[in-house]
């Protein structure tokens, strides 16, 4: 496969002997879950911790419906979510009736046997959904099985860049000729992580962290064609700031998230173009 500029760049960090500890670890965290309910799965989902305030939850929500909108908007037939965790996001393309009858019918694969079990009971037997464990690095599919693929915050895990081609190719491998992928990453370019790098000294490197135009290169390294893409989070502290002892008096009124929400919904939508500015970005392509 060729690789662009930017992308050997990223090879001279040295991910080999650390990779599968990685990859192990990451396992390990999943597996350790042992929450459930409906405020708590959300949580779980995103790593939230128990004592989150319900004004975090219902943005958090919003996010979700959003997110899954824009994800499985257009899909049909055969629909993979790659590292599906607790299903969240395809349980909530159930809820919003994206699955009818003749319909598109879901796959949820994830690498914890843990996040399966839960993702199954929370569908509760729905004949509109399927689960199985497996790796985005290695789908266990024969080729040209799906019409569309998700993996919403799965790729930003990988523990290097050979692991997010790899998975990217895997992507290109089962669908079937025109179809569609969704796919998401963190801006390094957004102004937070800017801030992380240049003042706080930390490191930003992929593949948890991409410009647009290199994630750009590396799907159509893979045989990807970008369609559509819409930014998330233009907070000015990214994470969770409601999380520090600072937050009643830095933010006590949730002024970033509310004004995050303000750009999301009514100033991005009249210039897309400002979604380049999101710390997270979805990006909705097409097999070519």
């Amino acid at each position: 496969m060729s690789r662009s500029n930017s992308a050997s760049e990223f090879m001279k960090y040295n991910y080999g002997e650390d990779r599968l500890c990685l990859e192990r670890e990451e396992l390990a965290f999943w597996e350790r879950q042992r929450r459930c309910g409906d405020d708590c799965d959300l949580k779980m989902a995103r790593d939230l911790p128990d004592d989150t305030p319900q004004f975090i939850l219902r943005l958090q929500r919003e996010f979700e419906e959003r997110a899954t909108a824009f994800s499985f908007a257009g899909s049909g037939g055969m629909v993979l979510d790659a590292g599906c965790g607790n299903g969240e996001l395809l349980i909530a393309a159930l809820e919003m009736g994206m699955a009818k009858e003749n319909g598109p019918r879901f796959i949820g694969m994830d690498f914890s046997a843990n996040m399966l079990g839960r993702a199954r009971f929370r569908t509760s037997g729905d004949p509109r959904a399927a689960f199985l464990q497996g790796s985005i690095t290695s789908l266990p599919f024969v080729d040209q099985s799906f019409d569309w693929v998700v993996s919403s915050g799965v790729l930003t895990c990988l523990a290097s860049p050979q692991s997010m081609a790899e998975a990217l190719q895997e992507f290109n491998r089962v669908l079937r000729p025109g179809g569609g992928l969704v796919v998401d990453f963190f801006n390094r370019l957004s102004h937070y992580t800017l801030a992380r790098k240049y003042l706080f000294g930390e490191r930003i490197v992929p593949p948890e962290y991409l410009s647009f135009s290199e994630f750009q290169n590396q799907l159509e390294n893979a045989g990807f064609q970008i369609e559509e893409h819409l930014g998330f989070d233009f907070k000015l502290c990214q994470g969770y700031l409601f999380m520090s002892r600072y937050r009643p008096v830095v933010d006590p009124a949730y002024l970033q998230e509310r004004i995050s929400q303000l750009l999301e919904k009514r100033i991005v939508p009249l210039w897309p173009k400002l979604s380049l500015f999101g710390y997270r970005i979805y990006v909705r392509c097409k097999k070519i």
